[in-house]
């Protein structure tokens, strides 16, 4: 048998009944308002037909109208040994998602990925880590993920795939298991680590399955503060960095406008894909956030070169949406909010259009920091806008600023030349 996903087979097929072309209708429709392809929204159509063609003959044993069931039947049982005559879509992963989107069309549940095993001793407890984050410590989903992939590599480095015995964490071998990852890993992610165990062996006291006291027995990674100067796009990688957005097409416009608000107001990526088209107040250009990661509200001024770049996108390349996000999908899911991976994307394919060295997006907001420093801007003002809660953590940027530095440096003494 050939490996092609389309395979002609044998037995006939029934003819769809007008009802069933009604529903393939509003089917269309559901897919064009997504905003999905032709190519995909005509092979998502062939799959809805081989399902319904299936369906007219189970229904009698399961039930006359489209369900969760019958979708999960059609793909558990039928499509595995299917000998549909007609030119078929025979991939699990392709149908699940057409029938999938059938089912939203009229308000049932989706079909999940079959086959999830239970968790185990480990990942059970890294879900338990992962609620009591969110529940109890009020963490970002971000800061949460990070903690937790920490905690199951460390709880997968200990036990493998045997059971978590917790007396078995003792001071020597976090010592131990800290110093070695410390070993391989420098500055911020050695850092990330230690809060990280920290925080899961608070949860085990918090949850009652340890008792001792084990945080302060993990050693804490060595750092000098404003030992490294942050990394920041100089005058002329910025202009190279602006040049690679193609401000012709609608997608190109909303990827300039997130660089803009991350290279000029220093939001994180997470702050960009949460705007809102309430956030923005034209009249007094002012910028608010009401979701950023210190959960307050804060006020930013709206930069001239900011404004202008969404007003762009606003007036010619958003779609029409119902959504009030201000930077959605232009593809499917059409007209809903961006994800933090969007912006994050974004950013990076401009870097590499740019043929510039980076590929995450922090560097813009160090160098929003560093243009603020060098129009003069005091300290108090850029930690005001990187709405950091102690002005020491924006000292660092003071090391960026060269020229200005020169002028204070003192001269070489003659004696010791």
């Amino acid at each position: 048998m050939s490996n092609h996903p389309y395979i002609r087979v044998q037995p006939p097929q029934s003819a769809l009944s007008s009802a069933d072309t009604v529903l393939l209708d509003r089917y269309a429709a559901h897919l064009e308002r997504r905003g999905h392809t032709a190519s995909t929204s005509k092979a998502y159509r062939k799959a809805v037909v081989h399902f319904l063609q299936w369906h007219h003959i189970a229904a009698p044993a399961l039930a006359e109208t489209v369900s969760t069931e019958t979708v999960r039947v059609f793909l558990d049982e039928h499509l595995p040994a299917c000998r549909c005559i007609t030119l078929v879509v025979r991939s699990r992963k392709s149908v699940r998602a057409a029938l999938n989107q059938l089912l939203s069309m009229n308000c049932q549940p989706r079909v999940i990925q079959r086959d999830i095993p239970p968790p185990t001793a480990i990942e059970a407890s890294v879900i338990a880590f992962d609620d009591y984050l969110r529940d109890v410590c009020g963490l970002a989903v971000q800061t949460r993920r990070g903690r937790c992939r920490e905690a199951r590599q460390f709880l997968s480095d200990m036990f493998g795939a045997g059971p978590l015995i917790v007396d078995h964490i003792t001071p020597s071998v976090l010592v131990d298991y800290v110093t070695d990852r410390a070993c391989r890993a420098r500055g911020p992610t050695a850092t990330a680590l230690v809060g990280a165990l920290r925080s899961y062996l608070r949860f085990l006291r918090f949850d009652g399955t340890l008792v001792d006291n084990l945080e302060d027995a993990i050693p804490s990674p060595a750092r000098w503060s404003l030992a490294v100067l942050p990394p920041a796009l100089d005058d002329e990688q910025l202009a190279r960095f602006w040049s690679v957005f193609d401000r012709t097409t609608a997608i190109g416009k909303r990827d300039y406008a997130m660089a803009r608000c991350l290279a000029d107001m220093a939001l994180r990526c997470h702050e960009v894909a949460q705007l809102d088209l309430e956030s923005i107040d034209w009249r007094g250009g002012v910028l608010t956030l009401a979701h950023n990661k210190v959960r307050r509200v804060d006020r930013l001024p709206l930069p001239a070169s900011t404004g202008e770049s969404l007003v762009d996108y606003l007036r010619y390349g958003r779609p029409a949406s119902s959504s009030r996000a201000l930077f959605v999908y232009h593809r499917a899911p059409l007209g809903q909010a961006v994800a933090v991976t969007t912006v994050r994307g974004a950013i990076r394919r401009a870097f590499q259009r740019a043929k510039l060295p980076w590929s995450g997006t922090h560097v813009l907001r160090h160098t929003a920091a560093r243009r603020m420093l060098q129009s003069s801007c005091s300290i108090k003002n850029i930690a005001d806008v990187l709405r950091h809660r102690s002005i020491d953590t924006t000292a660092i940027y003071t090391k960026v600023d060269l020229p200005q530095l020169t002028c204070v440096a003192q001269p070489w003494p003659e004696e010791w030349s």
